[in-house]
């Protein structure tokens, strides 16, 4: 093998080299597919949120209108238009994510074909450069002034061929980099595409909550303006019952359970407990409540199935166990220090007024199906549970463990 042949061999090689670009990822076409199709995804998306926006309107509209049947039923059906927009407006968000994530997929894929090309002929060349300097140091010697001449030519070729290896080298490690920031930007969009899922239940729950509570106003008030006006003033009666009965308690309970405590031998634990374990669905004073426009929400939601177990969440005087318009079957109980909580949607009350209860004992079953009998004004089986001080509902969460 003459060294003038072997040179020619190392350029070829690193010509051939540069062909195999190691940032060359998916081609100019589908590039240009996917950004088009992105774009579409987002202009839908943007088209989405200004619609968001005209519901928004409409609902602070409604919101500051006298309150009626025809207004709350208007301002429910305006926010399940709302909801409904707003799951889409999601779905195209995860669609759009799961779009990405397949472009960068196919980025990923095609580089990573690129990098190993590019082993391969630096692979290549490396072998030939070894060869090249063999074929040198054996033969120089023999060479004639023509030959030297010529050599001297090829070893320049060879430096400008080591540069060309210098710079593949380069942008191969900067194709690697490039790589490993959109595994990373893959990584991340695969997190926030989950993100996005649980948002959309999230949003799911809302709108079948919303549904729900139109379908409870109408059957309580069987579309009858009348009906409605008397439904609001039982609410507000109740609401108002519930905080005169505390004040009128408060003094006998306390008496009758600092009595009790004389003699019991075991000492209670201090602080209230869970009445069950579940899901929290509704906060206190929570602004997505479906109800909120006839009153605020006075406690927790605590979503569990029907015919569940409720513990009393500290020992105290059962006030009373009725049925109301808006908390169904309920049962208030008074304990000491000004406290008092009511557990409401009930299935089944297992207590009676003035009945002594202990911490954790069982006063009734969950219950809150919408439309069956005791449930009240629910969209859904759930424990309301609330905590209130010298009568006025407090956040359960400020006091429970």
């Amino acid at each position: 093998m003459s060294w003038r042949k072997a040179t020619r061999g190392v350029v070829t090689l690193a010509l051939l080299a540069g062909a195999f670009s190691p940032f060359l990822y998916v081609r100019a076409d589908e590039v240009d597919d996917l950004k088009a199709e992105l774009a579409a995804r987002r202009a839908n998306i943007e088209t989405i949120n200004r619609q968001l926006d005209d519901y928004k309107k409409r609902i602070t509209e409604l919101g500051n209108q006298s309150h009626s049947l025809e207004n709350d039923v208007a301002l429910l059906e305006n926010e399940i238009g709302m909801a409904e927009l707003d799951i889409a407006a999601t779905r195209a968000e995860i669609d759009a994510a799961q779009l990405e994530i397949s472009g960068l997929s196919n980025e990923i894929k095609t580089q990573d074909a690129a990098l190993s090309r590019n082993k391969k002929a630096l692979s290549d060349l490396l072998f030939a450069l070894q060869a090249e300097s063999t074929v040198k140091e054996g033969f120089v010697s023999l060479l004639s002034a023509d030959s030297l001449i010529d050599a001297l030519r090829s070893t320049a070729k060879l430096e400008a061929v080591n540069n060309e290896l210098q710079k593949v080298v380069t942008a191969t490690q900067l194709a690697r980099q490039g790589l490993e920031e959109r595994k990373a930007r893959q990584e991340a969009t695969v997190e926030e595409m989950a993100k996005l899922e649980d948002t959309l239940r999230v949003k799911a729950n809302t709108l079948d909550d919303r549904r729900a509570a139109k379908e409870v106003l109408i059957a309580q008030t069987k579309s009858s303006e009348s009906t409605y006006r008397s439904l609001v003033s039982d609410l507000r009666g109740e609401q108002q019952a519930v905080a005169n009965k505390i004040s009128s308690l408060q003094t006998e309970v306390e008496r009758r359970l600092k009595a009790r405590k004389q003699t019991l031998t075991v000492p209670e634990s201090a602080g209230f407990m869970w009445p069950v374990n579940g899901i929290i669905t509704t906060l206190f004073h929570d602004p997505s409540y479906p109800f909120r426009h006839l009153f605020e929400h006075s406690g927790l939601d605590i979503a569990v199935p029907v015919g569940t177990p409720i513990a009393a969440a500290d020992s105290g005087v059962v006030a009373w166990a009725r049925t109301g318009t808006q908390y169904g079957n309920y049962v208030m109980i008074i304990h000491e220090n000004g406290f008092a909580t009511l557990y409401a949607h009930m299935s089944r009350m297992n207590v009676k007024a003035d009945d002594v209860v202990g911490k954790g004992e069982v006063i009734g079953l969950s219950g809150g199906r919408r439309g069956a009998p005791g449930s009240g004004l629910s969209t859904g089986p759930h424990v309301h549970f609330e905590i209130r001080k010298s009568g006025i509902p407090i956040d359960p969460k400020t006091y429970l463990p």
